[in-house]
């Protein structure tokens, strides 16, 4: 496969922006795995692979681990190069397209998308779940409950429990998930006032406790 020319084509006549990530990611993925890495999506990104609608981001996030004997640097290099991507400071670059590497490590479980002929590893979506629920307690942002929520709604009967909580409990924000779990299922108006209301009620608890 001519994962330039399908690049191409995707760019020019993919308008959805969800399906246009996950394809850009996969063709991605494919080029960086032609020069012995193994690519997975996580953050932002991810969050729109798994729940598209939830959230929209303009970046495609990867974790890129170094492989022994590969030259980390010139195999990412030529990947992406050879689908016509710059680099611009931290991001390479094509059109509206912005793909960062924030770390060369990942030891979290994985997702495996099927994607036309190629696959897309996907960090696991209670992994992302869990990362927005510690975001929300410990730094305070509102935004990050209210992904969380939608995740939640949208993820439904669907999430391993079990992976899920073993996150939490590690990052002690097993109480912010049943509050931000309570929040989904009423019928309230959730706002970043009512979820600052619950922040401050989080935090009043701990420091009673």
């Amino acid at each position: 496969m001519d994962l330039r020319s399908v690049l191409d084509e995707t760019l020019r006549i993919e308008h959805d922006h969800a399906r246009r990530l996950v394809k850009v990611a996969a063709l991605v993925s494919a080029a960086l795995r032609q020069e012995g890495l193994d690519p997975v999506v996580v953050g932002g990104s991810a969050i729109e692979i798994h729940a598209p609608g939830t959230y929209t981001t303009r970046d495609i996030d990867l974790v890129v681990p170094e492989r022994f004997g590969i030259d980390w640097h010139q195999a990412q290099e030529r990947a992406f190069r050879s689908l016509g991507f710059e680099r611009h400071g931290r991001h390479w670059t094509r059109d509206d397209v912005f793909v960062e590497i924030p770390s060369r490590t990942l030891s979290d479980p994985v997702a495996i998308f099927d994607v036309g002929p190629t696959t897309l590893k996907v960090i696991a979506k209670e992994v992302v779940l869990a990362d927005r629920i510690v975001g929300f307690k410990y730094w305070g942002v509102t935004d990050y409950g209210l992904q969380a929520i939608a995740l939640l709604v949208t993820f439904g009967d669907e999430l391993d429990e079990p992976l899920l909580t073993s996150y939490l409990d590690r990052e002690q924000a097993r109480d912010a998930y049943h509050a931000l779990r309570t929040l989904a299922a009423s019928k309230e108006a959730i706002t970043h006032e009512r979820l600052q209301k619950e922040l401050d009620r989080l935090r009043q608890r701990e420091g009673g406790a």
